[in-house]
């Protein structure tokens, strides 16, 4: 028997499937990062399978909406009146210039991509919508019909939608993907050689800021005292302005001019001027070179899944992948770590500082701070494991090469210098992450000197780039003090600290080179061929103008 619908039904179920339209476009900014969330690439960042949290927030958030927008429509039919119904057809079209205006904020601001003829048609159907809400007032309403019909026609996205979730899950990459290489046995002591080089990379480290033009409200003791007994390159130039490239480039010894992810353990990389790509895993690296020496290597790092990549070139490996991920991302790692309720609730209230600053016009966006405050989170965390695993790892005799990768000074602040602990709010920066380098470089000293190990021990410190104040300019914990510093454009010189075993007078190399050649002087420094201050300025200008020559002019984030 066919089935069928009075007339009154058949409205009753317009008006549901409407309402549960108009309430899944509102979560349409959710449903970007839903979709961007299927790409592959992106679980180069993950530490595990996508979590589906995101999606079933999602979900329930819409359908509560959904039942909300019902369930006042049904108060609406019950007693109607033309005021009701005025009300209730103005609300419905300016309700949809949201879902339209997020579309627009999202590809202008997250993505960049939104030319004039895509921002003109989209604010051209929202002023149409402003002036159906003043027609539908004065009951006229072909525009709340049209507009009506449109919505009900929107609906076929939803089940489309949720296909291509479902056969996205068919796709993941399995647990097994996201799992480290397994460590090499540790060497036993007398293999090899005694010496111990520890190379610390501090992301972002700007030397322009942090020596050349220093402000006076920033005190750096620590790092000037080991300036003070260390050979001190002031005119080193950074390997690549983006980490996902120069850090491939600094640890394989050879520059590349892009890098593309792949997926959860592969990045692909071009050296420059060449077409060919080629896999990071599979290029030679600084941890294989020392272990062919007869050091154990040992690694703790943020930013790129280095045990996924090459952990089998490594005694013991701690990895803190992710670095500034994508906005959907961020948002995915925060739905695993609240749970779907507690995000339920932070959807709305994303809503509502979205609805927030589609209103102010300071041009401040609190829904995006929002999003950085939860970077600025984890950051701190991948901080303290990476610290708390450099710490240790520095003091255990068995490991002769220790590369550890720091998220600092890189925004967003984690460290507030005024209080001298780890507070976190808007308003600290990237001139308090300094001072949090000048403490690292403090405790990782006095860590040594405990041990007895200081004067034994080769340290070199270096940044894979400087400030980047494009990049950084009016976000979150981006200071006026900051802007006036770097008014005059971006530096592309890092600090370059080499104190060599015993090592306690200062040596200045006034030459410019690229901090590229950073590798192969810690490998020469734990094999002997150099160690003396003098030995390392004559080895510098064996390798500073290849690879000064080399410095790529392009890079990829």
């Amino acid at each position: 028997m066919a089935l069928s619908f009075s007339p009154q039904n058949r409205d009753k179920l317009k008006n549901l499937l409407i309402c549960f339209s108009v309430g899944h476009l509102c979560f349409v900014r959710r449903w970007y990062d839903l979709e961007l969330l299927k790409e592959r690439y992106l679980d180069y960042y993950r530490t595990g399978p996508a979590d589906q949290k995101l999606l079933w927030a999602t979900l329930i958030a819409a359908s509560l909406l959904t039942a909300t927008l019902w369930l006042a429509w049904r108060w609406v039919e019950r007693r109607p009146s033309p005021a009701k119904l005025k009300l209730a057809h103005c609300s419905f079209l300016l309700l949809l210039i949201f879902p339209l205006e997020s579309v627009r904020r999202y590809w202008s601001e997250e993505l960049g991509r939104a030319g004039p003829g895509f921002t003109f048609t989209i604010l051209a159907v929202e002023a149409v919508l402003a002036a159906g809400a003043v027609m539908a007032w004065f009951e006229i309403f072909w525009i709340v019909r049209a507009a009506r019909y449109v919505v009900l026609t929107l609906t076929l996205l939803f089940p489309s939608l949720m296909i291509a979730f479902s056969l996205g899950q068919f796709n993941a990459e399995p647990a097994s993907a996201y799992l480290p290489k397994s460590s090499l046995p540790m060497l036993p002591p007398g293999a090899g050689t005694s010496r111990r080089v520890i190379w610390l990379l501090f992301d972002e480290f700007d030397q322009r800021l942090a020596f050349d033009a220093r402000p006076p409200s920033v005190r750096l003791p620590e790092l000037d005292r080991l300036r003070a007994e260390s050979l001190v390159a002031d005119h080193a130039t950074q390997t690549a302005s983006w980490t996902i490239l120069a850090l491939p480039s600094l640890l394989s010894g050879r520059i590349f001019g892009r890098a593309e992810l792949v997926d959860a353990g592969r990045l692909r990389v071009y050296p420059e001027g060449s077409a060919d790509a080629l896999g990071w895993r599979d290029q030679p690296n600084v941890f294989k070179r020392a272990r062919a020496m007869g050091a154990n290597a040992e690694l703790a790092g943020w930013h790129h899944p280095y045990c996924r990549v090459f952990g089998d070139s490594l005694v013991r490996c701690l990895d803190a992948p992710g670095g500034h991920p994508p906005a959907g991302l961020i948002r995915e790692q925060n739905a695993t770590e609240e749970g779907v309720l507690k995000t339920v609730v932070t959807l709305f209230r994303l809503q509502l500082e979205n609805l927030r600053d589609m209103l102010r016009t300071d041009g401040v966006s609190t829904s995006a701070n929002l999003r950085s405050a939860l970077v600025q989170r984890r950051q701190q965390q991948a901080y303290f494991r990476i610290r708390d695993r450099a710490y240790a790892a520095s003091v255990d005799r068995q490991i002769g090469f220790l590369f550890v990768h720091f998220p600092t000074p890189h925004l967003f602040g984690i460290y507030d210098r005024q209080r001298r602990d780890f507070t976190l709010s808007s308003s600290i920066g990237y001139l308090d992450n300094l001072a949090l380098v000048d403490r690292t470089v403090g405790e990782v000293r006095r860590t040594l000197e405990q041990a007895g190990l200081w004067e034994g021990t080769s340290i070199l410190i270096t940044s894979d780039h400087g400030l980047r104040p494009a990049l950084w300019r009016g976000r979150y914990n981006w200071t006026p003090e900051l802007d006036r510093l770097t008014a005059g454009g971006p530096s592309e010189t890092v600090p370059f600290i080499v104190k060599l075993a015993g090592q306690n007078h200062p040596v200045v190399y006034d030459q410019p080179f690229s901090n590229f050649v950073t590798g192969d002087l810690s490998l020469a420094i734990l094999g002997g061929q150099v160690s003396t201050p003098a030995e390392t300025a004559a080895w510098l200008d064996q390798h500073r103008l290849g690879s000064h020559a080399a410095l790529p002019r392009k890079s990829v984030r």
